[in-house]
């Protein structure tokens, strides 16, 4: 991208950025420990630059999340039908276990419901 298309808030931004480098740097060439303060100050850089992407991401990842379809049913059908199958192999627990396993059944057909008649999803 050429200087001129930049626009001029960007610009001076840099400049100021620039301008508080310079300014570090005469700072720290003045001190006896200038090479433990550089690398402290670059770490410091480093990790608010990481900060600020894991908050890009987590903002990101919210609006994804909050533009999804929040709740299917076969996510917890699927393993209540196997806490179901395992409740009615002992035996003892087979009522309660033919009871989950209803509930189950119950709700993988509304997850299918949901997946096959509901609202599409907009593909991007």
């Amino acid at each position: 991208m050429a200087d001129s298309d930049k626009p001029a808030g960007a610009d001076r931004e840099a400049q100021r950025v620039e301008e508080l480098a310079r300014e570090l740097a005469d700072q720290l060439r003045g001190m006896s420990n200038r090479q433990e303060l550089t690398d402290y100050a670059v770490s410091m850089l480093r990790d608010s630059a990481e900060e600020a992407h894991h908050a890009e991401q987590a903002r990101e990842s919210v609006e994804k999340a909050a533009s999804s379809e929040a709740f299917n049913p076969i996510a917890f059908g699927i393993p209540l039908l196997v806490v179901g199958a395992v409740l009615c192999a002992t035996g003892i627990l087979s009522g309660p276990g033919l009871g989950i396993i209803v509930i189950a059944v119950l709700m993988v057909a509304w997850g299918l419901a949901v997946a096959i008649f509901g609202p599409r999803k907009k593909q991007n």
